[in-house]
């Protein structure tokens, strides 16, 4: 029997007491253990089964699931070579591979050993041709009342996927997940070979680290500001009150109760429900994940059963989904969160807790509401980083329209962008410098001020402490001008070439391959590609990969009153660091700028320069009330 509406939280899901918690734990490090020693009997079984006899046609299988060397060949020439900013520098995973004969119990085991629930499935020339997941499984399988010994993967998988080129821009392989609702994506070269997988909530889980940076300097600048709001003491404007109001829920982000709806709703399985009954209520109702209650225990909910748990514990483990009860293979005493809890707290619960559904409860009534997937809140959270850059974009001084670039991806490319590559970058070097005892203040750079300009009504003479000696920072560009750029290649060699902007980037790259000498033609062209590159006023290194991209790069100069930039030529598979080193890393530092705060390129950054201006509106209500 399946129940979906909200029942109250009892012992079960409370962590509120120590024994319960204690014994939450020890019932999970026990499921644990059972999980390990499922996994290490089919790398027994793996082992066993990778030696081919002589004369087999068999294709060899090996405990990776990797079928042939092709492949991997092929795999490790790829990833060896990129240009910066390709969805490459995302860092996707070691694909599982497949032939379309495995039986979906192989399958299952080679998920399940892995601990991944996706798996890629290639023809007889190694080229994709279908992928499935652990959801696949569980609901066309197990759901369906199929044989996973006897059914074939070519049988349940989805056919000729969706997938990106090794050279797509990495933000545009993340806006097409977004869009579609995709968790994987693979990933082929230009000979359709497989080279890796983009997995959406590993991607999130780089950046997560940036984020909550960001989040704490933007609270920090918040309540600075609080500070000076208070301290006008008499009654402020209701459009002040408003005001705040707006740019605090801005800064905290959503919180769980945003994201429930109607497909939120818990799913409930008794504890003497076979896995095949469960798995049906999941497909059924389209989700991975049913609450197991105990109905001789007032209905207590005592585990959670997933999609997961089908693949490694019930088809890896050999188990007959029809007489096999939920209670023997769910896990016990499943975490949960408040419905109140920030989306981003509930991401970093789920991520440390190595969990891909988490309940949700009411904190009044402590009724379970709903159950949310990872995959769910990470769409969530890139779409509103999307949407932000793109109001970014559209409020950017650089007029795109006029310079004939008015693409969706171009107008909302260049801070969403940065920001996915940049994670490339901070491998080695925090962005901040994390890893020093005492942590500097945060700058905003000439670029970042730009991206967020303020209301043109509100002017910096407005405030009471306008000292009359700002400069703007805005300035109209002609792209048709000659603009001087000076060259850096791989072997030292310095050019100083003449370009108008406006010719776009096949252009420079033109000049540019004019002024080779041999040995550089013979380092750079022979690979068939060249990567330009510039460090720009925080000391990064920005790809130039588009003609938009070059715009900016000559705005930005214009910007900071340079009448050249210096670029970098190299190879696309160079990393920042070699690039970099013996370089000098020198950041422009303006005295007018509001703020020493954090870098603003997406979501709540986007609030920095809201809350700067706020200041200028405080004091200019206040006195015109």
């Amino acid at each position: 029997m399946s129940l979906k509406n909200s029942t109250r939280v009892n012992s079960s899901l409370s962590n509120s007491s120590g024994n319960s918690e204690t014994f939450a734990g020890d019932s999970r490090s026990r499921q644990c253990k059972k999980d390990d020693a499922i996994r290490r009997r089919i790398e027994q079984g793996f082992k066993k089964r990778t030696s081919r006899p002589t004369g087999s046609t068999s294709p060899t299988r090996n405990v990776n699931g990797i079928l042939s060397s092709p492949i991997k060949r092929n795999k490790t020439i790829s990833r060896n070579k990129h240009e910066p900013g390709t969805v490459m520098a995302l860092k996707p995973s070691e694909p599982i591979i497949c032939k379309p004969n495995y039986t979906v119990h192989e399958a299952a085991q080679l998920m399940g050993f892995k601990k991944e629930n996706c798996i890629l499935v290639v023809d007889e020339n190694d080229e994709l041709s279908g992928i499935f997941t652990a959801k696949d499984l569980a609901f066309r399988i197990v759901g369906s009342g199929l044989r996973a010994n006897s059914t074939t993967v070519d049988a349940i998988m989805t056919p000729s996927p969706l997938c990106c080129k090794t050279t797509t821009k990495a933000s545009e392989a993340l806006n097409l997940m977004v869009t579609k609702g995709f968790r994987h994506l693979p990933i082929v070269d230009d000979t359709n070979q497989i080279v890796g997988i983009l997995d959406i909530t590993k991607c999130y889980n780089e950046a997560m680290s940036k984020l909550e940076r960001m989040y704490e300097s933007s609270k920090k600048l918040y309540d600075a500001l609080e500070g000076v709001n208070s301290e006008l003491q008499a009654q402020q404007p209701l459009e002040v009150i408003q005001y705040f109001e707006n740019l605090k829920r801005m800064i905290d982000g959503p919180n769980l109760s945003t994201v429930l709806d109607d497909t939120t709703l818990p799913v409930y399985v008794d504890v003497k429900s076979t896995v095949q009954e469960a798995a049906s209520l999941m497909r059924d109702n389209r989700t991975t994940a049913v609450l197991v209650q105990d109905s001789n225990n007032d209905n207590e909910v005592t585990g959670i059963f997933t999609s997961k748990d089908v693949v490694l514990r019930v088809i890896a483990a050999d188990l007959n989904p029809k007489n096999c009860s939920v209670i023997r293979v769910m896990t016990p005493k499943p975490d949960y969160a408040t419905s109140e809890l920030s989306v981003h707290e509930a991401l970093r619960k789920m991520f440390e807790g190595r969990y891909l559904n988490l309940p949700i409860i009411d904190p009044l009534s402590t009724e379970i509401i709903g159950i949310v997937e990872v995959l769910k809140l990470t769409h969530v959270t890139l779409s509103q980083i999307k949407t932000m850059q793109t109001q970014i974009g559209t409020s950017s001084s650089v007029e795109t329209v006029k310079s004939g670039f008015d693409s969706p991806d171009e107008t909302q490319g260049p801070a969403w962008n940065k920001f996915w590559t940049s994670l490339d970058q901070e491998d080695s070097e925090s962005l901040h410098s994390l890893n020093s005892d005492t942590q500097s203040p945060f700058e905003v750079t000439s670029s970042e001020m730009q991206q967020f300009p303020l209301d043109h009504e509100i002017q910096p003479s407005d405030s009471v402490s306008f000292s009359g000696n700002s400069h703007s920072r805005t300035l109209n560009v002609d792209y048709n001008s000659p603009f001087s750029f000076k060259l850096r290649t791989p072997v030292g060699r310095t050019h100083r070439v003449s370009l108008k902007p406006m010719e776009g980037i096949c252009q420079l790259r033109s000049i540019i391959s004019s002024k080779f000498n041999n040995i550089e033609r013979q380092l750079l062209i022979a690979e068939d590609a060249f990567a330009i590159s510039y460090i720009d006023d925080e000391g990064d290194l920005i790809s130039v990969t588009t003609d938009q991209d070059l715009l900016d790069c000559v705005y930005m100069s214009k910007l900071d009153h340079k009448e050249k930039v210096d670029l970098l030529i190299h190879k696309p598979d160079d990393t920042p660091d070699t690039l970099l080193n013996g370089l000098p890393r020198t950041k422009t530092e303006y005295t007018a700028e509001f703020v020493k705060g954090v870098p603003n390129e997406i979501l709540l950054p986007g609030a920095i320069f809201a809350l700067a201006a706020s200041i200028v509106a405080i004091f200019t209500l206040a006195r015109n009330k």
